[in-house]
């Protein structure tokens, strides 16, 4: 029966489990965790140190591994696209990961998978990106462990995958908050596939940290404190006692784990009050916290009353009952979604299907050679024991063997005489040479709009949004102008809105000559059909309500060489 670990290095732990693959499923062989020691971050040789102590403790049955990944820089996105041939899948995902992660593509690792096809001719995709280093960093330290990486899973894909199976609701959507050791990922979920993902550099390892160090007190003390602190307002909070922060070193613990869940709850309202008001997603009434810090209630407690969402956290024993590893009573207060997703797709996967791999090109190609390399050793020693035998066998299976040699210089020749025909690529190429020629030319004076327009979404502050936007390109090449105009349409939660907005668009160093042109307000109450205070500290507001105005700027063109470079790099043109 084949046998498969499940692996997920994090910035200060580690987790691990060991699954049997065969008719029926079966419980995990064994779950382990381990925190890693102090200045891992700095040196790689303590992680590999870290995962080969705990190989040894549990006792491997395999080297076959499954490594799944979380990272704030791991990209994530759902799209509708009409439906393709598998190059050219990979062709439009690859030149859209660079249009999120300004990096080259060959420093990025991409793949997709189909998630569902109607009767039109679109498919529904989801495609998955990350740097190639932080791919490789896991990679290398999995191999050095002596384990063989055959599978990279991604971390939200998995969360989303075994968070649904909890509800069992076909098409419902949610929020799913992840609040790992550093990072924090914040999901739309629909059915059981993320829509929307976006990760920060938050977590609650980082708060155990900080009271450890501010208190010179060992790890698994100041994660005991924050456990405690954090459940005050709860019912487990009034038990212990408001009077306990009084103590000596407790207000201080207090302080840091309040400002630490503030920082959290303020980041996933501000993507999810983007997700609603910019992306649509305003019928969502259900938030799903899962992680190793999702148990702190002050959490729970303030992400339902600021955002007044339902808040549901399943516990990490249900999750792990999804494996039928519920019984591993003591490594369950560690987060273990992502594990749980990524061994619900092992099990269930077929080899026949196509989905998200981020294991690299050239890992790949590494496996094959050694692969070939075995088969050529294999070879070899079958042909040295034929060889023995033929040695002492008649003389007439001599004449065989040498009449399949002369049959195999026969298929060479045939070989050798086909090979001649493909000599007529070789002009083919030289045409593909003067494509990419022209190609390049036509695309070092294009614009990259959609880049533009990314970056002047992104800067837009949350309590104004766009309603129209129009550019005046030139009408002869843009080599050579000296910017181009733009105006913007805009509404805002109150008449500072305007202001808000200058400040941020002023932050962007290709946007000159900002200028507010009108701006009307329609004073809350007086018959406008919508108002909002989004970001909008109360101390600043001097009249709510709906304010619309126009402002203009001029672009200069340092988009211009964006486009070719980014495309004719995916094609290999240098």
């Amino acid at each position: 029966m084949e046998k498969l670990i499940l692996l997920e290095i994090g910035a200060f732990s580690m987790k691990a489990c060991e699954i049997e693959i065969g008719r029926r499923s079966r419980p995990p062989l064994w779950l382990a965790h381990r925190v890693l020691p102090d200045g891992a971050d700095q040196d790689q040789e303590k992680i590999v140190e870290t995962l080969r102590g705990l190989l040894k403790d549990v006792g491997t049955h395999t080297k076959s591994t499954r490594l799944v990944v979380t990272d704030p820089d791991l990209v994530v996105r759902s799209l509708n696209v009409p439906s393709s041939d598998k190059n050219e899948l990979e062709m439009t995902f690859g030149f859209a990961m660079t249009e999120v992660l300004p990096l080259p593509l060959d420093e990025l690792v991409v793949d997709y998978e189909t998630t569902a096809q109607g009767r039109s001719a679109n498919s529904n995709v989801v495609m998955a990106g990350a740097p190639k280093a932080i791919i490789s960093k896991s990679i290398d330290v999995a191999e050095r462990s002596g384990l063989r990486v055959d599978w990279v899973d991604v971390g939200p894909l998995a969360a989303a995958r075994a968070v649904s199976e909890l509800s069992r609701t076909p098409g419902d959507g949610y929020y799913l908050v992840v609040v790992g050791a550093t990072t924090t990922t914040i999901e739309v979920v629909v059915g059981d596939q993320p829509q929307l993902v976006r990760s920060i550099k938050l977590g609650g390892e980082l708060i155990t940290r900080e009271i450890a160090t501010s208190l010179e007190v060992g790890y698994e003390a100041a994660e005991g404190l924050k456990r405690a602190i954090a459940s005050v307002g709860s019912e487990a909070g009034n038990a212990l006692g408001l009077e306990m922060l009084h103590v000596t070193g407790l207000e201080t613990a207090n302080d840091i784990v309040a400002e630490g869940v503030h920082s959290i709850v303020r980041e996933v309202a501000s993507s999810i009050d983007y997700f609603a008001i910019q992306r649509g997603y305003t019928d969502i009434d259900r938030l799903v916290l899962v992680g190793g810090s999702s148990a702190v209630d002050r959490l729970g407690v303030e992400l339902g009353e600021k955002l007044q969402l339902r808040v549901e956290r399943p516990g990490p024993r249900q999750l792990l009952r999804l494996i039928e590893a519920d019984s591993f009573v003591e490594e369950s207060s560690s987060n273990w979604v992502e594990i749980t997703g990524a061994v619900m797709r092992a099990r269930t996967q077929s080899k026949d299907a196509k989905f998200v791999n981020l294991l690299p090109a050239r890992v790949r190609a590494r496996r094959l050679r050694r692969r070939q390399l075995m088969l050529a050793g294999v070879m070899g020693v079958v042909l040295v024991a034929a060889g023995a035998f033929v040695t002492v066998q008649r003389y007439d299976q001599l004449r065989q063997v040498d009449a399949a040699q002369v049959s195999l210089g026969t298929q060479l020749n045939v070989l050798s005489g086909q090979m001649s025909h493909y000599a007529k690529y070789g002009a083919l190429a030289q045409g593909v040479a003067s494509e990419r020629s022209t190609l390049t030319s036509q695309l070092k004076s294009s614009v990259d709009f959609p880049q533009l327009l990314t970056q002047i979404s992104a800067a837009t502050p949350s309590d104004s949004w766009l309603t129209s936007l129009s550019i005046q390109a030139p009408t002869s090449s843009v080599t050579g102008s000296s910017g181009l105009g733009v105006t913007f349409s805009l509404e805002g939660c109150s008449q500072l809105a305007p202001a808000h907005w200058l400040n941020s668009m002023a932050k962007l160093d290709f946007l000159a000559n900002l200028w507010v042109s009108t701006s009307t307000l329609t004073p809350a109450g007086s018959g406008s059909t919508s108002s909002c205070s989004v970001g909008v500290p109360s101390s600043e507001v001097v009249e709510s309500g709906m304010t619309t105005y126009q402002g203009s700027a001029v672009i200069s063109n340092t988009f211009g060489q964006y486009r070719s470079a980014s495309y004719l790099s995916h094609l290999g043109v240098s």
